[in-house]
């Protein structure tokens, strides 16, 4: 009689699901376990680094609030190079500078800061400041250069472009160029003829344009730098 080929002493048995998955975990489960520490380790180590930004910016805010004085802005702005708030504290002493009469420094001060803070009002600031700041030193080229780069400058406030197209007309009635401010007029009744810096460079078009017309050419940009955090 033949032997059977299927007998259970000759055929090798196939391991069951439940064995398969077994060794399975034998073999690859310590990999599992090493890839869940690494998951878990970059978790945590994520949430630290979180964490510890959040505890250094609110150091970095407190340090901003308790300047008080140009020199402490100052100090502050280089400690803390490429710092919004560091933008603002330059800002800040930047004004103040010009509204002395130190337009060099003010110069200085307004640079710094545009190098510091993000697209914005703030920055819008500085850039009005840094163009009225170059007219007053006698940098009058890079000042038309500037106050027209902000005048077309499409994202920006209208109210930021109206202004920097007035202070723009101040300089063409300085330099006698009455057909600039007219058409420096009319480019701000196109962006916005409701705004005062508008209407004021209407009034400004020959024949009634003179130098001594120009009442803001010494007046800080008016946009307000935010309220401390």
């Amino acid at each position: 009689m033949p032997a059977n080929p299927s007998s259970p002493k000759d055929a090798e048995i196939a391991p069951s699901t439940e064995q398969r998955l077994k060794q399975a975990w034998e073999r690859y489960g310590g990999l599992f376990y090493f890839t869940c520490a690494v998951v878990a380790l970059g978790i945590l180590a994520k949430g630290g680094w979180e964490y510890l930004n959040e505890q250094k910016e609110l150091g970095i805010r407190k340090e901003y609030s308790e300047c008080t004085t140009p020199d402490a802005y100052l100090s502050f702005a280089a400690k803390h190079p490429g710092h919004p708030l560091a933008g603002v504290a330059e800002e800040s002493v930047a004004d103040n500078y010009y509204a002395s009469g130190n337009y060099s420094e003010a110069l200085r001060d307004y640079a710094s800061a545009i190098t510091d803070l993000p697209e914005g009002p703030v920055r819008s600031h500085a850039r009005l400041g840094q163009a009225m700041s170059l007219d007053l030193t006698g940098k009058t080229s890079e000042a038309e250069a500037d106050f027209r780069g902000i005048m077309d400058d499409t994202t920006q406030l209208n109210a930021v472009r109206c202004e920097a197209g007035y202070h723009l007309a101040g300089v063409a009635i300085a330099a006698g160029r009455g057909a600039d401010v007219q058409k420096i007029s009319e480019a701000l009744m196109k962006i916005d003829p409701s705004s005062p810096f508008s209407e004021r460079t209407f009034m400004l078009r020959p024949p009634a344009a003179a130098p001594a017309a120009v009442p803001g050419s010494l007046t800080v940009p008016s946009i307000a730098l935010p309220a401390k955090p």
